[in-house]
């Protein structure tokens, strides 16, 4: 709760604000976001990804490098030529993709600060990565070893304009992460892997030698006791490659990679006499690598195994001599080796990635995939006559210029049969349009808008958890009708809620907007605001908004991630962190949150970016779990990317002892005003130290934040409140 000075502080700022925005009106301009140095230069602008999957049209991208491996980046379309089955084809479309790559290089002793906002007014320009971790074809003794190559990945060359998947082959899907751009996030669902490959077929065989000795014949075959349940999970690792494979068939425009971490298809393919499930793992294996060739997908294929990769095995087997003719010995666990690499090599090789096997050098590996992945060309054409006939339709990239080398993949087929349409994520209610925009794999542009997320304990047993939603749209989204003196258009808005086990709700909500003239010049200048609040239980979850302008049929969609703790459990927690300012209040906004009423001066904002004319206020609840009264130490600070601290309050609070199934929270407020505030990106935390036990303790949470220069004078501030992207995702975090 603010006092009277907080008040007459908030009028002031609003008078202010207001007479900035009435000689701003109309604003054409949003807000800078915030950044902490101008973005390097780019060769070329990557097109827009796209999403629409047009009959008939075939994409491929292709890698030119010269005699030394470096891209060459100067090429133009004339240079290029396409054949299809030996006919040269008519090249559409034509792209040059060069992303900068810059290693991400952390700061030691920084802890990196996520954004707190999604926006989808900055278009996806960077690279796509998904990581398959294949717990069916890993050793549990080197599980280690996957969870340490995929982490290094993401640590050393994974950068925040990038997107990345993490998926499990084996395991419940909530181990797994949908795309994001949240490294924290991608690298806590590799630490939950756990490699649970059966034992070596050569070793399962002495063993079921050595069981039936005294009842089998001299010469006799010995069945691997495990090769169904073998060839069950060949298929269900491949199966989870094509299913990534058709997933990522949505999104064209870009060469999309699958880091494939797995020691490779145990299951011996070539004798088909002995092992009766090879042709059907073989088929498995066609499926994959052809839903890849169709969704223009790259398999790059890492063996944890390294140099020397048996040692394990070598140490557990105990070699039968007396009939050479089974194999049941060393050299059988190298053939064993060599079929499961040559099963790697088949991947990558139809696929135009590569394979890294019998190798400790994973570093060259993860930057030759980035490269892969920075400089290439997409080109795509529409084929004469009719493609879904089966067969395979090889595919040939040239280029004119000599000296130069061409990777691209080698053809396609489309199956005879139409694929049964996917499953929609959205609810029947749903209009089509934003249905559509919800079962992306990426948020759409189109509409401008902006989500932020907050989670809080519930206010029922039934309902343990609630998120706050802030949704900000921008005005120029809108068009606007006038009909007697007022100004008239429908918002119509879907969320959907994804839990980590891929269970969905939604609902659908048309929000009629009506304005006086006054609110209509508003909403064009600042956008609309619409808050809302879902009632969960504890677990992940993505939330995801598709948003459509009736008048304007402008459309879009943004996804956030959000986790919802076990309130209470621990033994100190703190709810999310909302944030708003006196300017934000401009903002015309739908909806409420009861929670939030009597706690913050105006509604909540996903607003960013602030001038110095405006104060900050900030809400967040400490849930504590001791079971006897104490002390709470809480401060909020303002800490700037040279690490000075810019703000700094405390405050000491009492907590309660806490009662069985019951948690009291303890509210936490405060407001920092700007106006002594120096430009720059700041990094706002909110920390609670409890004073129980010899180690209290502490919970906090933070978020970037970004103080803008002051407008100059003979130039009007734009609205604080207008809606502006996040901070740049490039920009590095600027925390303690």
């Amino acid at each position: 709760m603010y006092d009277a000075s907080m008040a007459r502080m908030k009028r002031a700022v609003l008078s202010l604000a207001a007479a900035a925005l009435a000689a701003a009106l109309p604003l054409a301009a949003q807000a800078p976001p915030p950044t902490a140095a101008p973005p390097g230069p780019r060769a070329s602008a990557p097109p827009p990804v796209t999403f629409a999957v047009e009959v008939g049209y075939v994409e491929v991208d292709a890698i030119v490098t010269d005699k030394d491996g470096n891209p060459v980046r100067d090429l133009k379309k004339e240079e290029f030529s396409v054949l299809e089955d030996g006919k040269p084809q008519s090249i559409d479309l034509f792209h040059q993709i060069d992303i900068p790559y810059e290693r991400p290089e952390p700061a030691p002793g920084r802890r990196p600060v996520p954004l707190d906002v999604q926006t989808n007014a900055r278009p996806f320009d960077g690279r796509v990565y998904v990581i398959v971790l294949d717990e069916l074809h890993t050793t549990p003794s080197r599980s280690l070893l996957v969870r340490a190559a995929a982490r290094r990945f993401l640590e050393r060359n994974f950068t925040e304009d990038d997107l990345g998947a993490v998926v499990h082959t084996g395991g419940p899907a909530s181990a797994g992460q949908g795309l994001t751009n949240d490294r924290q996030a991608l690298l806590a669902a590799v630490d939950r892997f756990s490699g649970r490959a059966l034992t070596a077929s050569t070793l399962t065989r002495i063993d079921e030698y050595r069981r039936t000795a005294d009842t089998r014949q001299q010469g006799d075959p010995v069945r691997d006791p495990e090769e169904m349940e073998r060839a069950y999970n060949a298929r269900n690792s491949m199966e989870t490659l094509k299913s990534v494979s058709d997933w990522l068939g949505r999104l064209r425009g870009r060469r999309k990679a699958v880091l494939f971490l797995s020691e490779g298809i145990g299951y011996n393919l070539y004798d088909q006499i002995n092992n009766r499930e090879a042709s059907s793992v073989l088929d498995a294996i066609r499926e994959a690598t052809a839903a890849a060739a169709r969704a223009n997908v790259s398999f790059y294929a890492i063996d944890p195994r390294g140099l020397g990769g048996l040692s394990d095995e070598m140490m557990e087997i105990q070699p039968v001599f007396d009939d050479p003719a089974l194999g049941l010995t060393p050299q059988g666990l190298q053939e064993e080796l060599q079929m499961s690499q040559d099963s790697l090599r088949t991947l990558a090789d139809e696929t135009s990635g590569f394979a890294a096997v019998n190798t400790n050098d994973f570093s060259t590996a993860f930057a030759r995939i980035v490269k892969d992945n920075s400089a290439y060309y997409v080109l795509g054409y529409y084929p004469p006559g009719q493609r879904k006939d089966g067969r395979f339709h090889k595919l040939e990239v040239r280029v004119s210029r000599p000296g130069v080398k061409v990777r691209a993949r080698s053809g396609y087929s489309l199956p005879h049969v139409k694929p049964p349409k996917a499953p929609t994520l959205a609810t029947p209610q749903t209009p089509a349009v934003l249905a559509e925009m919800l079962d992306s794999p990426l948020p759409r542009p189109g509409l401008p808008m902006q989500m932020q997320a907050a989670a809080f304990e519930g206010d029922s047993p039934g309902a343990k958890g609630k998120i706050v939603l802030t949704l900000e749209v921008s005005g120029e989204g809108f068009r606007f009708t006038e009909k007697d003196g007022a100004f008239h258009d429908v918002l119509e808005l879907s969320v959907l809620t994804v839990d980590a086990g891929g269970k969905t709700s939604g609902t659908n909500h048309r929000v009629q907007l009506d304005l006086k003239p006054r609110t209509h010049q508003m909403v064009q200048a600042t956008g609309f605001r619409v808050l809302s609040v879902l009632d969960v239980a504890p677990g992940r979850y993505e939330v995801r908004i598709a948003g459509r302008s009736v008048n304007s049929e402008q459309a879009g969609s943004v996804f956030y991630e959000v986790e919802v703790p076990e309130f209470g459990k621990g033994p100190h927690t703190l709810s999310g962190l909302v944030l708003t300012s006196a300017a934000a209040g401009l903002v015309p906004t739908g909806g409420s949150v009861p929670l939030l009423k009597d706690v913050l001066p105006g509604p909540p904002t996903a607003q960013r970016a602030f001038y110095p004319f405006d104060t900050l206020a900030i809400f967040t609840e400490i849930y504590d779990a001791e079971d006897a009264p104490h002390t709470v130490d809480v401060e909020t600070t303002l800490v700037a990317a040279d690490g000075s601290v810019a703000y700094h309050t405390s405050d000491v609070r009492q907590a309660a002892a806490h009662k069985a199934d019951t948690v009291t929270p303890i509210a936490h407020s405060a407001q920092i005003p700007l106006k002594s505030i120096p430009a720059g990106i700041y990094t706002l935390r909110v920390a609670a130290t409890s004073r129980m036990g010899k180690k209290p303790p502490t919970a906090d949470r933070a978020l970037l934040v970004q103080v803008l220069p002051a407008p100059p004078a003979a130039a009007p501030a734009p609205a604080a409140g207008s809606p502006v992207p996040a901070a740049s995702p490039g920009a590095p975090p600027p925390g303690p």
